[in-house]
């Protein structure tokens, strides 16, 4: 950790990271300050892109790049719920939001529509003591630190793949439908997260297909993310010659994270939500090129944006016909947890 402090003291760029269930980090040292940009995703670093797909994706050169071993093994802590007061106005807000989606999906103006806010939370520790916090806590997830002067720093664990791509193979996910965890207790999945999900599985599926992409889906499947459980189906298939910039273009943002219809969605998100996402439910991961070609994405959740005494924390939940404005505000607070837990 030693360099990337030494970095983040000279306000040079880096991100440092690890992949699910993986014992080693990988760090990116950019060498100046200046801001890179990717449209094809052909060149070796990483990337960093916006929700708003109208906006650039940043791409971090990798002027010095290092793999070391982590020498501790992951302890899963106690599932301990972190003590936060609740903003009421934030509550009624959220929920009166939530109750007007209700409203357009019943009335056939979407189908389904993702919502999302942003919270702060007071925090004297630096971004290195919270990251290290942060692979301990969740060994499963892919967990990173990105710096640059002239965007900030931004720090997450996710659960979600957003695509993968290997030699001529690929492998992307539908991640939908969220309960918290409550002991040892399996989650009873209710028709609306199960609607959720596969509205979600239904898009990918049709996207790939409409770029002429042969494609295989897994049974749907529960999956653990940290204090959460989510429905997952996995969707794998081969990759043409120079079709992986395509393929990110469309499948970026997905109904997980927009809705459907999505240009419907997308302004509608812009038009309600009141703030900005920015980073948050974009994209980002590495991109290797040469003899160990790969691209490993994964969809920027349950992340925050550090500043120099306070994280703004962004949260959200997919909105169907038959969402409760109530349990859709409780399942922001259970995923805010996963980052409070290490605040």
């Amino acid at each position: 950790m030693s360099e990337v402090k030494a970095q983040h003291k000279s306000s040079l760029p880096f991100v440092i990271f690890k992949y699910p269930h993986k014992k080693e980090l990988k760090t990116i040292l950019q060498s100046d300050t200046e801001l890179n940009y990717t449209t094809d995703f052909n060149h070796p670093g990483f990337v960093f892109s916006p929700f708003d797909e109208t906006q650039e994706t940043i791409l971090m050169r990798p002027d010095r790049a290092i793999t070391a071993s982590l020498d501790t093994d992951f302890v899963q802590k106690d599932n301990i719920t972190p003590d936060y007061p609740v903003d009421d106005m934030e509550a009624v807000r959220y929920k009166i939001m939530v109750a007007e989606a209700v409203n357009a999906i019943q009335n056939k103006e979407l189908n389904k529509v993702v919502l999302s806010r942003s919270m702060e939370v007071a925090t004297e520790k630096s971004a290195i003591d919270i990251f290290n916090e942060l692979i301990l806590e969740y060994p499963s997830a892919f967990c990173y630190c990105w710096y640059h002067p002239r965007i900030g720093c931004w720090m997450g664990a996710t659960p979600e793949i957003f695509l993968q791509v290997q030699e001529n193979r690929f492998t992307t996910v539908a991640l939908a439908g969220t309960i918290e965890k409550s002991g040892d207790k399996k989650p009873n999945w209710t028709e609306k997260e199960k609607e959720e999900q596969q509205l979600v599985t239904r898009y990918i599926e049709e996207t790939m297909k409409g770029l002429g992409v042969e494609v295989k889906s897994s049974k749907v499947q529960t999956t653990d993310a940290g204090t959460l459980w989510h429905l997952k189906t996995t969707i794998t298939g081969v990759v043409k010659d120079n079709q992986t910039s395509k393929m990110i273009r469309a499948l970026h943002p997905t109904p997980a994270v927009c809705g459907i219809p999505l240009k419907e969605a997308r302004s509608y998100i812009l038009k309600n939500e009141a703030y900005k996402r920015k980073f948050y439910t974009g994209f980002l991961g590495e991109i290797e090129v040469g003899s160990h070609q790969a691209t490993r994405l994964f969809v920027n959740l349950r992340c925050m944006e550090l500043r120099e005494d306070k994280a703004i924390i962004y949260v959200g939940g997919g909105i169907t016909q038959d969402s409760d404005p109530e349990k859709e505000w409780q399942e922001t607070i259970a995923k805010s947890r996963t980052i409070l837990k290490v605040l």
